[in-house]
């Protein structure tokens, strides 16, 4: 598999469904903002390598694994096409590999800038199938994964929401938040849970209750955007503190959100367990979209 055109891309996966045209608009409009190559990306699951006597033949004498080739261009070229009448001024690449969607999508994370997935669609194959390339993608992907939900239509939307962990590797999650909102001019909300339970486990937090507590997480939430404020002045900003479980916090007043960050921990096993627990529990329960962004590696782990 060439990977060569996916370098600093966005990748959008493409099936040839709705769900997935609605990914590939958000994703050509997101590669204008950024003046980024769209690499719009099909995925065979391995059918060009069905042995030829097991495989079946059409009625112009043509192979399975040669009529999906071809559907798969189909799509693909479909695919581009929609991404060029969204946003004319992008470089589109459009690509067919013969890989099952996760493999190709992870694979492609470690030199790709975002991966752009569909969420399921409305069938219950649909939801199993595409629900499982999006919750694997998010899990193990090297880059952040935005995957595109299906708000109403003329819903109110409030900006960008991020969870904030108030860590030094959860940064580059606040980041991307801040810089979505500052390319879509777009107000974001930056909040910090507490009594939450996850969070407790994974790293030994005390539920804050009394008011010094409270003040302390005041103060952690201020200095989780330090810095970024100063860099993206054009974003509005509105730091809350929030009693409750990530999840149910990040989703409640969906789908009034124009995007949910939430950060992957890059930690321990234990610690990645729970995060991608988060990052499912907010996927399953948000209508809206989603960015999954995973955070620094602690510096302590990479000096062993």
């Amino acid at each position: 598999m060439t990977m060569s055109p996916v370098a600093g891309s966005l990748v959008v996966a493409v099936d040839g469904s709705d769900h997935a045209d609605r990914a590939v608009v958000w994703a050509a409009e997101q590669a204008a903002l950024e003046g980024r190559r769209l690499v719009v990306m099909h995925c065979l699951g391995g059918w060009r390598g069905v042995p030829e006597w097991m495989a079946l033949w059409n009625a112009d004498g043509d192979t399975l694994p040669e009529v999906v080739d071809s559907a798969g261009r189909d799509i693909v070229e479909a695919a581009a096409q929609l991404a060029k009448r969204t946003s004319p001024q992008i470089e589109v690449n459009p690509i067919v590999v013969d890989l099952d969607p996760r493999d190709a999508l992870i694979e492609a994370s470690t030199q790709a800038h975002t991966i752009v997935v569909g969420t399921h669609g409305r069938s219950i194959w649909g939801r199993v199938a595409l629900g499982s390339v999006s919750s694997a993608t998010s899990q193990h992907a090297s880059c952040p994964v935005v995957i595109i939900g299906h708000p109403p239509v003329d819903a109110p939307r409030a900006g960008v929401l991020v969870g904030a962990e108030g860590t030094a590797e959860s940064i580059p999650v606040i980041e991307f938040a801040f810089r979505f909102a500052s390319q879509r001019a777009l107000p974001l909300t930056v909040v910090h849970c507490y009594w939450d339970i996850v969070g407790e486990m994974a790293q030994g937090r005390h539920v804050a209750t009394t008011e010094e507590g409270v003040s302390e997480l005041r103060l952690v939430l201020s200095e989780s955007v330090a810095g970024l404020a100063e860099k993206f002045p054009d974003v509005h900003v509105d730091l809350q503190l929030a009693r409750g479980l990530v999840d149910v916090v990040l989703t409640e007043d969906e789908p009034a959100r124009d995007l949910i960050v939430v950060g992957r921990s890059q930690r321990s096993l234990w610690a990645r367990l729970l995060d991608g627990s988060v990052a499912a529990a907010v996927l399953d329960r948000a209508h809206g979209h989603v960015a999954v962004v995973p955070e620094t590696q602690p510096l302590a782990a990479t000096e062993r």
